[in-house]
């Protein structure tokens, strides 16, 4: 988990968590590409692109469940 404070414009983080696999009851870790194109300190919020869409901005909860490195699925 990454704390806002240590996030700067133009960091790449990750959006790491489980999703279904079509319409079944079985999950996969999936992970996406975050980049961080601009931070707003006095608002406690980032300009970000997910996986490649078009940027959005994004609150500090949201923010705080991206992680820096990507994680394995077992």
């Amino acid at each position: 988990m990454v704390a806002f404070s240590t996030i700067k414009n133009g960091d790449t983080l990750y959006d790491c968590h489980r999703y279904r696999m079509g319409n079944t009851t079985r999950t996969k870790m999936g992970t996406w590409l975050v980049r961080v194109l601009e931070v707003y300190p006095d608002r406690r919020s980032a300009r970000v692109s997910w996986n490649s869409n078009t940027a959005e901005i994004w609150s500090e909860t949201r923010l705080r469940r991206l992680r820096r490195t990507p994680v394995k699925e077992k």
